[in-house]
């Protein structure tokens, strides 16, 4: 059983989730770490340990009935043990009254053959894991998503209206 702690600028584990983002997410899907961090916005911001080890994070937001995992990784060398199936099912439970979306990048956007691979893993590990294709894609930074959902579906306008409620108070910020 994973036990998870939340991640602050003064956590022992900030580095390893520090490194983990980094490594796990483009430049272009990335927002700067400080933001994940700041109050402006609730989130749930996590990394979870198999005892000692260090094997992932998350980071979501919660708006009504909808939580959106935003960033989510596990770490390389522990990928295909079942962690991030785990990771997933903590947050579930965490909101069992939700329904919890992520995003993933478009496979048809692929650039090449590994990159298509890569994203159709990424899929498939969701449709393992319960969630389905919602209705709803859009583009930010210069990549284009598809939203798939558990627990029920999304509609576009669900979601644009959660980030718009989620961004309502910060200054020039974008939602999808």
């Amino acid at each position: 059983m994973l036990q998870f702690f939340e991640v602050t600028k003064k956590s022992p584990w900030f580095p390893q989730v520090k490194a983990l983002y980094e490594s796990a997410f483009p430049a272009n899907e990335r927002i700067p770490i400080k933001h994940l961090l700041d109050n402006k916005i609730k989130r749930e911001f996590w990394a979870f340990f198999d005892r000692d080890t260090f094997c992932g994070f998350s980071n979501s937001i919660s708006h009504s009935d909808i939580t959106n995992i935003v960033y989510f990784a596990v770490e390389a060398e522990l990928r295909s043990r079942g962690y991030g199936s785990q990771i997933l099912q903590t947050i579930r439970e965490k909101h069992p009254d939700s329904r919890i979306v992520v995003d993933i990048e478009v496979e048809e956007d692929s650039k090449d053959a590994e990159e298509l691979e890569r994203r159709n893993r990424r899929r498939e590990f969701y449709s393992r894991n319960g969630f389905d294709a919602a209705p709803v894609e859009y583009h930010w930074q210069g990549e284009h998503y598809r939203l798939l959902s558990a627990g029920g579906t999304v509609t576009d306008k669900e979601f644009r209206d959660f980030w718009k409620e989620i961004l309502k108070d910060i200054p020039g910020a974008k939602y999808p």
